[in-house]
């Protein structure tokens, strides 16, 4: 109980909605940044967050992640401010995380699709207090909901619908689910940045890999922030890899078999009439290092239903005497899933 006369701060609220308001319970200290892997490596190597707007004219946007379709007919003063949710698990996430076979993307639009999420969590309280930040119930996109500043507008925000995650209630809060939080220009991430959340450690173990490969400085200094949760923040509902490994000439490869995963494509087949899936190419890029020099390197295209996940071995690999490490490189379609370096003395990942 407050006393009389006492102001709530934002501080007092996010409590409140920790203790009353949300089912999971640490999900109001934070705000959400939902990107794929490429953009998070740009954006931890530049220590800022852009705009849509901003990082199209900059040309630092890896992967386009949203739908051009939404994108195209939202304001241009919502695509010119850095955007967060209040939670994950948003119908978007729903429709977008994780390589989505072409056929099966929100609207048949290519772009709709993020092969390899990552979150980046910063603290709503500090973020909320930085100079013009403003916040929504509803999503921005397309038309646009009302947006609103101050203790008092975020105090009269739903709560209960914004943070829903039940499916009793998906009807009635869906659009509530895509609550978000704007700020007006660029923002140095350090500001107020946490946490940097993957699907597994895989892809862990890659987003450590590029950032160590593009800025080893950015690395040293986010390296303990990057972590796999528990649950509640990834659907893993699309295709992607839990395990690859190299071992005895050979690359063993394993898909994810999430029910999840199979249950999202035949629901999305049957909603589009369809009854086949093409096989979409999987390349295994494979480069044997010494030192900082490439000895070999092979190319392996592996034609993949996405109906039929499960673990493919490629064996008779050569031996390259002189090499010390391999890295492999798997995409989908063109979309990078991993990028592991194993050493060849001892079989261990390097992180």
């Amino acid at each position: 109980m407050h006393s009389k006369g006492y102001k709530m701060n934002y501080l007092d609220i996010i409590q409140e909605n920790c203790n009353k308001h949300s089912p999971i319970s640490w999900w109001p200290r934070f705000a959400f940044h939902y990107t794929d892997i490429q953009n998070a490596v740009s954006i931890l190597n530049s220590g800022f967050l852009y705009s849509r707007a901003a990082a199209d004219q900059l040309k630092i946007m890896k992967n386009d992640n949203a739908s051009r379709q939404v994108i195209d007919i939202t304001s241009s003063d919502v695509v010119s401010k850095v955007r967060f949710y209040f939670r994950p698990l948003t119908p978007t996430q729903y429709y977008n995380e994780g390589y989505k076979h072409p056929s099966l993307r929100y609207c048949q639009d290519e772009n709709a699709n993020v092969p390899v999420p990552i979150f980046l969590l910063f603290d709503l309280n500090k973020l909320l207090s930085l100079p013009g930040v403003q916040f929504s119930e509803t999503s921005q996109a397309i038309r646009g909901s009302k947006v609103y500043s101050g203790i008092e507008k975020f105090k009269d925000l739903n709560f209960d619908y914004i943070y829903d995650n039940s499916y009793e209630n998906f009807e009635v809060s869906k659009n509530f689910r895509h609550a978000e939080i704007l700020h007006p220009n660029s923002m140095p991430i350090d500001s107020c940045i946490c946490n940097i959340l993957c699907r597994n450690n895989l892809e862990r173990t890659t987003l450590l890999n590029l950032l160590h490969e593009k800025n080893n400085k950015a690395f040293l200094k986010y390296k303990e922030m990057i972590k796999v949760p528990r649950n509640n923040v990834f659907e893993n509902n699309g295709s992607f890899l839990t395990d690859c490994s190299y071992h005895d000439r050979m690359v063993s490869i394993t898909f994810s078999d999430a029910y999840a995963g199979k249950r999202y494509i035949e629901r999305e087949m049957e909603k589009a009439g369809i009854d086949e899936l093409r096989p979409i190419d999987v390349v295994v890029q494979l480069k044997w290092i010494n030192s900082r020099n490439i000895c070999n390197q092979k190319s392996i295209v592996i034609p993949f239903d996405v109906r039929k996940p499960g673990t493919f071995t490629i064996t008779g690999l050569p031996d390259i005497q002189n090499a010390k490490n391999i890295s492999i490189e798997v995409l989908f379609d063109n979309n990078l899933m991993c990028y592991l370096i194993q050493s060849l003395d001892f079989s261990e990942l390097l992180r």
